[in-house]
């Protein structure tokens, strides 16, 4: 069993693209509960507080679909920008882990967009993944063992791909 989960390493960069988004995606659904469980005031809660979540769900339908979907994830891709750079700004003040969980879905529609530039989607899913691993250590809603048992197959695969390049 692998146990190395320190993102400092940032050992998922010798992942493939699908892997990455893959690996991205798992860890920001685990983060998302920083996100919903939040209390926003008024009716901001109506505004943003389920834009991650069908943001995801929407990942998923073109993961699984094996298509970028690209009109619908554009689309919630737009609906994020605003909440961003208000957060960016510090209009809106979040707690850090909370910030981080709806960034880390930000990203990785940000790399699913990213269509033309091999390299710009792997730094935003790998900022999504650094993001939501960020926001799993601070609040600690996963141990270091079950982030471990989340990322094992991920760490395998990186290590396959250095050992093909060798």
């Amino acid at each position: 069993m692998f146990t190395n989960v320190n993102h400092e390493d940032l050992w998922w960069l010798s992942l493939k693209k699908k892997d990455l988004l893959e690996l991205a995606f798992t860890l920001s659904q685990k983060a998302l509960p920083l996100w919903n469980g939040f209390n926003f005031p008024g009716n901001f809660k109506d505004k943003i507080k389920s834009l991650p979540q069908f943001a995801l769900a929407e990942i998923a339908v073109s993961m699984v679909k094996k298509s970028d979907n690209e009109s619908h994830l554009n689309d919630y891709y737009t609906s994020f920008i605003t909440p961003v750079v208000q957060i960016q700004d510090g209009d809106l003040k979040f707690p850090y882990e909370v910030k981080l969980a709806f960034l880390s879905v930000f990203d990785i529609l940000k790399g699913m967009l990213s269509t033309r530039n091999k390299y710009a989607a792997i730094e935003a899913f790998s900022s999504s993944i650094t993001r939501s691993l960020d926001a799993i250590k601070i609040s600690n809603i996963l141990t270091t063992n079950e982030v471990a048992k989340l990322t094992d197959e991920f760490v395998f695969l990186s290590m396959k791909s250095k050992h093909a390049r060798i």
